[in-house]
């Protein structure tokens, strides 16, 4: 006599179909995961140019308006990136000197010219080849030839995979004799 009881259990057929799933699911976990760590560096790098940026921006706002005084920290030393002040061409994600590209017109040596006026993140703080750069064009917004703001580009730089990342934030600095 036969016994017909239900089988309990598993067969190993299904024990190795299982476990090849939960391995496809694993191996897809890992590259989220890896992922993760990629996008969590770049923002770290990110919010560190961006807290850099700021902190530029926030001490020039200190500085005097001079209407494009030579050897200030706000003149207009090359027009020629009056016309893309804030980079839109990426320009700044190339490997050359901004400075001497005429991208920038002001970058470290001239915070380092202030002496005690800079009382911002000293270079020395910018771990990680950070570099900081600024631009200036004054504008004369009514077209009576006196100029009524400089509009400022901060650019913060960092090098990755090969190239530059970059970080731009934009202000302007009311002529204060227009008010």
């Amino acid at each position: 006599m036969r016994d017909h009881r239900p089988q309990r259990g598993f067969t190993l057929v299904e024990v190795m179909v299982a476990m090849a799933i939960m391995l496809i699911g694993a191996t897809g976990l890992m590259g989220l995961y890896s992922t993760g760590v990629v996008m969590n560096g770049e923002a770290r790098h990110l919010t560190r140019a961006t807290a850099i940026a700021e902190d530029l921006l926030n001490n020039i706002s200190l500085w005097p308006y001079q209407d494009n005084v030579a050897g200030t920290p706000l003149a207009n030393t090359s027009t020629a990136n009056d016309g893309d002040l804030g980079d839109t061409a990426f320009r700044f994600q190339t490997d050359a000197d901004p400075i001497a590209s005429g991208l920038a017109d002001h970058g470290e040596a001239d915070l380092a010219a202030l002496g005690v006026a800079w009382t911002g993140l000293p270079a020395s703080e910018l771990e990680g080849g950070y570099q900081r750069y600024w631009s200036v064009a004054y504008v004369d917004v009514d077209g009576d030839g006196v100029n009524d703001q400089a509009q400022i580009a901060v650019i913060v730089r960092w090098p990755q995979g090969g190239g530059w990342r970059r970080v731009v934030l934009l202000s302007a600095k009311l002529n204060p004799a227009r008010r």
